[in-house]
């Protein structure tokens, strides 16, 4: 009975962890990109269809903020073009575990993703790429979610200078 008490408790721990996800991050550099040779930025005004406007603002707010504070400033047109990405998609989770008995958990979720690409303006050529994952409620927004995925995404851009 103790082995499978202390299955259990492991078991709700894994499933716990699980449900309290902060965002899978990943960041890319162009080979050879010279950072310090930008010094200005701007985004691709329009809205990705059917993304909330309102999200898409702020999510430009925070990386502007978060490239302002790398030394970069806003600018039309910018040295570096900034294109701003967000979606969602629906997953399904199975695990399957018991020690004397065969139990199957399935979970569906919603993951969202967040993308900023950065480009060379006048070359077009691809610099910079960073994204985060996470679980998401897709029928709230959560501001603060938001910023922190923004924030995660854009703690490793490189600094101007």
């Amino acid at each position: 009975m103790h082995r499978r008490g202390l299955f259990l408790t492991f078991a709700a721990i894994v499933t716990l962890s699980a449900c309290s996800s902060s965002p899978t991050v990943s960041t890319d550099v162009a080979p050879g990109a010279n950072f310090s040779a930008y010094k200005t930025f701007s985004f691709v005004a329009e809205a990705p269809r059917g993304a909330d406007p309102v999200s898409v603002e702020r999510i430009q707010q925070d990386v502007g903020s978060a490239l302002s504070g790398k030394g970069y400033t806003q600018g039309q047109p910018g040295d570096l073009t900034v294109v701003t990405r967000v979606g969602a998609q629906n997953r399904t989770q199975v695990n399957t575990w018991g020690y004397w008995g065969l139990r199957t958990d399935v979970y569906q979720y919603t993951e969202g993703q967040l993308a900023v690409d950065v480009f060379d303006t006048k070359t077009r050529q691809p610099l910079w790429h960073g994204q985060a994952e996470e679980r998401i409620d897709p029928n709230k927004t959560d501001p603060a979610a938001i910023s922190a995925a923004v924030a995660s995404v854009m703690s490793s851009f490189p600094a101007h200078g």
